[in-house]
């Protein structure tokens, strides 16, 4: 994923749909939370703290965050497993809001979760209304311009497509002259232009992006064969398989990349207090037992901005 972004993508409609769950509705691109994802009242939404007081990580934490006493995280539904939403599109788990009350509870803060549209998502948090956007970001040196990642796991991205294509798509390779679906302002673009180039250098049709706005969007165009094949991130397949969605992982493993919660530049302070939070998470197993929850395992050490390219 050294690209642009890893967003959770394309299938995720299906699999909220097997798994129980809403087809999530977009936010507005004016930055503004929709109730249900930032309710206070929701299970997912707002955590109080705990043994934070005690923590080496509160210590670190901004004055103006811990007069607050709340992380006020954004994120972008839909974005599965990272976000896991019920009916009426309210959060109800996922590895975003589980890590982040683990390290809301270790700064000694209450957390609460906002669904905002992708493109405003991270300019909000360089803007000031948001403290942190935590949604598998990736970390990239490009994005690492603008601000800073507390990386605390890796990811990478695969080939999907209808299980009846599964044998004409094996590898990267296999997508030239094929229409390959992407979401507009993710990792997923570059990937796709990438291969389209090394096709085009081998002499063969160049693979075709087809860019979308939500994933919702996507998804249509896969189930309804207007592209042949889509990129994905890792955790986002296996898991919409997990719940039996109709298609088929055929390439594993390309672009990897780190993923992390991401801050503004002028806080840095903040991403030192949650670097200490993740790595006293990790020293106790906490992290490894929530990832491991959805067959993920963190990073040997949280670090920051560990992406170099």
């Amino acid at each position: 994923m050294p690209s642009v972004i890893t967003r959770g993508s394309v299938l995720v409609a299906a699999v909220a749909m097997l798994a129980g769950c809403g087809t999530s509705t977009q936010p507005s691109t004016a930055a503004q939370p929709t109730a249900p994802a930032a309710a206070p009242s929701e299970g997912a939404s707002e955590a109080p703290a705990s043994s934070g007081a005690e923590s080496a990580a509160a210590a670190a934490v901004p004055d103006r965050i811990k007069q607050a006493g709340v992380l006020n995280v954004g994120t972008t539904l839909p974005n599965l497993p990272y976000l896991l939403t019920d009916a009426d599109n309210n959060i109800t788990g996922g590895i975003t809001p589980d890590v982040g009350k683990a390290v809301a509870a270790k700064l000694g803060l209450k957390y609460t979760i906002q669904n905002v549209a992708w493109e405003a998502l991270l300019p909000g948090v360089a803007g000031g209304r948001y403290d942190m956007a935590d949604d598998g970001i990736s970390d990239t040196a490009e994005r690492q311009k603008i601000g800073y990642f507390v990386d605390y796991m890796q990811s990478s991205q695969v080939l999907v497509t209808s299980k009846d294509k599964a044998g004409a798509i094996k590898t990267l390779d296999d997508v030239c002259g094929k229409k390959v679906a992407a979401i507009r302002g993710t990792t997923d673009v570059q990937v796709v232009e990438e291969a389209a180039k090394k096709c085009t250098d081998q002499g063969k049709p160049a693979a075709q992006p087809v860019e979308f706005p939500t994933a919702q969007d996507a998804d249509l165009a896969l189930r309804s064969g207007r592209v042949d094949v889509e990129v994905l991130t890792a955790e986002t397949a296996k898991y919409a398989v997990s719940q039996g969605s109709p298609v088929a992982i055929v390439a594993e493993g390309f672009a990897p990349t780190y993923v992390g919660m991401f801050v503004a530049k002028k806080d840095k302070a903040l991403a030192d207090a949650l670097l200490v939070a993740l790595k006293e998470l990790k020293a106790d197993g906490t992290l490894d037992r929530i990832l491991g929850g959805y067959g993920l395992k963190p990073v040997d050490e949280p670090g920051i901005n560990l992406a170099t390219s």
